[in-house]
């Protein structure tokens, strides 16, 4: 048995945002300053997605800049800070899942004709293809977008996204803070 690269299932699928939800009168809410967070353990992944999530959202710091590395387990130092700050708005994006599952495609046999031949009597044959099977391997990634308004801890906006075969982390990381923050204007969440 062999691995077959199927164009569909390896081409890089565009980020899809599967579900979205607005509290209602989020869009009268207008931050002020932004906290974006990746909560991850490493932090180099951490600290490119917090800082392309800070490009992309104006008034936005990156948690990367405001606390230091572990500070984040302590909720009322994270509360102190983000107060002393005037941070009024918590962007966090953080992986659910990555699911892969793999395909089995069993073997296959067919025949076809190479058509009449000479004057519909000679050299009409058939052809046998045979292919031996092969394996797909699709992977997802789950990824959930909250934004908080800081006063009262309220949830303001929710999604989940899937990233269908992703070509790599990195790529994957941006088309899904795009994909949200895209949202998030339309939603009138965010400015430009």
């Amino acid at each position: 048995m062999r691995r077959r690269a199927d164009p569909g299932a390896c081409a890089s699928s565009p980020t899809k945002l599967v579900s979205t939800w607005a509290a209602p009168g989020s869009a009268d809410f207008k931050p002020k300053k932004i906290l974006v967070t990746w909560p991850a353990t490493e932090q180099s992944m951490r600290l490119s997605a917090e800082v392309r999530m800070s490009q992309l959202i104006p008034n936005s710091v990156t948690s990367t800049s405001v606390f230091l590395n572990g500070e984040e387990g302590d909720k009322e130092r994270v509360r102190a800070r983000i107060n002393e700050l005037g941070i009024d708005t918590v962007v966090v994006m953080r992986p659910i899942a990555v699911d892969s599952t793999v395909e089995y495609v069993p073997p296959s046999v067919s025949t076809y004709s190479s058509g009449p031949g000479m004057y519909g009597y000679w050299g009409s044959s058939y052809y046998t293809v045979y292919d031996p099977g092969y394996t797909r391997e699709k992977t997802v990634a789950v990824i959930e977008t909250e934004v908080y308004a800081v006063e009262g801890e309220k949830l303001l906006w929710i999604s989940r996204s899937n990233t269908i075969n992703p070509e790599s982390v990195s790529k994957a990381v941006d088309t899904i803070i795009s994909a949200n923050v895209e949202s998030m204007r339309a939603q009138g969440l965010i400015g430009n």
